[in-house]
């Protein structure tokens, strides 16, 4: 078989004509006029758009019977766009009766294609309830074929569109088998729907936009939910809008995180064409999904106030199978916790205190002093996908009168007793020193392959169908000690 063609392999002029061509700016007989110049070695104008054009069979990661999900087809009414509109909902299967966190998946300008549908289930086994829902609904759907697919969507009334995408993302967020949290992914076209519904839905929870347009600056100030942004570097007809729609997100003090992938093309994650990125794509995906485990997971679980607490549990682990684990808690106390299909698992590493910056987004694990500061026990750099996580300045469990302060460094500075960090967070500040030697951590998502016997861990725990079940754990590599 012979090796996979990547955006390397093309010029990119052609690659900036192919773009054109897919986002219906120009046709296909146009598209083949400018390439021809391009086409050597027996390749003909038509050869390379074949070369180009999505091979659904090669990018498919999850197959459609996959017998880990659960997936159906649904039509839902939507009376203020086209009447009514379809999609594909993918679960994991082993969820059961477990309220899951949901996503919306919004397609590029070709309708609900097999990708998108691999995307979803995708999404659907790192433990969401994903749904796509097809823009091409009121035109029959998508037909099976990209070029009939872009002519379709050419047609449409976008603002009625728009009104579909909004009632199947209610809808989704409205769902029983749901935990009322909601999260939206969308490329190209969708990750413009991602930040239209960002303005027009403030219960939107997070939301990650994939190379979309964004809208007018006026909007920004509408945006309540915390946005990831992912761009191609080499994409000037989307970056182009970017600085002054980050210069009003900014203004109006939305949260939000971007990052523009270095070398890659519009469509860097799409791994069905020449122009897909795989390690930008990695990324890219690891940090969509860390982000949407930030914001729309444990604690939206405890769903009700007749759920059991969740509770934090620290120590080692004596033993992991398939559906548990054993850890025997620092009180020396043995406890068994069965782990579900949602489990989140993040690695605990550590860093240096060089590594805090100015700006940085921290927790803080403190004791109050006499001065009114605090002494840090331990200091967790959070990544900026978690940026806001538990913002503020609580009592803290790991000892008798301990904080926790989750705020952004405002200023740092040398004291006699170490490192003194200003941090500020939404209604107050705190001064907190640094010794010499506090642990500094910060972490990243990780596996369940981190779960070994010995592993140094910290971990949330509820009852659930009354068996102690672990929701999210947080585990030191190859010995590292967690520090609290």
């Amino acid at each position: 078989m012979p090796p996979r063609l990547s955006a390397q392999d093309f010029d990119q002029e052609l690659l900036i004509l192919f773009d054109a061509y897919v986002h219906g700016q120009l046709d296909r007989r146009g598209f083949l006029a400018q390439a021809q110049k391009f086409a050597k070695a027996g390749i003909t104008a038509a050869g390379l758009l074949a070369a180009l054009s999505p091979d659904f069979a090669a990018g498919q990661q999850v197959t459609p019977n996959d017998p880990r999900l659960k997936t159906e087809r649904l039509s839902l009414a939507s009376p203020a766009g086209h009447g009514s509109i379809t999609g594909y909902l993918a679960r994991p299967a082993g969820a059961g009766t477990a309220k899951l966190p949901a996503v919306l998946v919004i397609h590029e300008n070709r309708g609900l294609n097999p990708h998108i549908e691999d995307i979803t289930r995708r999404l659907a086994l790192d433990g969401f309830m994903a749904f796509a829902p097809d823009a091409l609904t009121p035109l029959g759907g998508y037909p099976g074929d990209e070029e009939k697919a872009v002519a379709a969507f050419a047609t449409l009334d976008r603002a009625k569109t728009l009104e579909d995408f909004v009632t199947a993302a209610r809808w989704l967020q409205a769902r029983s088998d749901g935990n009322g949290k909601l999260g939206a992914v969308g490329f190209c076209y969708g990750g413009g729907i991602v930040h239209l519904l960002a303005t027009r839905l403030p219960e939107l929870n997070a939301g990650v936009p994939f190379y979309g347009n964004v809208p007018a600056p006026a909007e920004a100030a509408k945006v309540k939910a915390p946005l990831l942004v992912q761009q191609a570097a080499v994409d000037e007809r989307i970056n182009a809008a970017w600085p002054a729609y980050e210069a009003a997100l900014k203004a109006a003090g939305a949260s939000y995180t971007v990052y523009r992938y270095p070398g890659t093309q519009h469509g860097f994650n799409n791994d069905t064409t020449p122009r897909y990125d795989a390690a930008a794509a990695k990324l890219a995906w690891e940090r969509t999904i860390a982000f949407f485990k930030t914001h729309l997971q444990a604690p939206a679980s405890v769903a009700t106030a007749q759920d059991s607490p969740v509770v934090r549990l620290r120590g080692t682990l004596q033993a992991v199978g398939p559906d548990s684990l054993m850890l025997k808690t620092r009180g020396g106390e043995v406890i068994t916790l069965a782990l579900p299909a949602k489990l989140v698992v993040m690695e605990v590493y550590p860093i240096a205190l060089a590594d805090i910056h100015a700006g940085s987004f921290v927790g803080v694990g403190g004791q109050p002093q006499a001065d009114g500061s605090q002494r840090a026990v331990a200091v967790t750099v959070f990544p900026e996908s978690a940026r806001g996580s538990g913002e503020g300045h609580r009592p803290f469990d790991l000892a008798p009168d301990s904080t926790m302060t989750n705020a952004t460094v405002a200023d740092l500075a040398t004291a006699p007793q170490g490192r003194k960090l200003q941090l500020k967070y939404q209604g107050g500040e705190q001064t907190i020193i640094v010794p010499p030697g506090t642990p500094i951590v910060s972490f990243k998502p990780a596996d369940r392959s981190l779960l070994v016997s010995g592993a140094s861990v910290s971990l949330s725990a509820q009852a659930l169908d009354g068996k102690p079940t672990a929701l999210r754990i947080n585990a030191g590599r190859d010995g590292f000690a967690l520090p609290y």
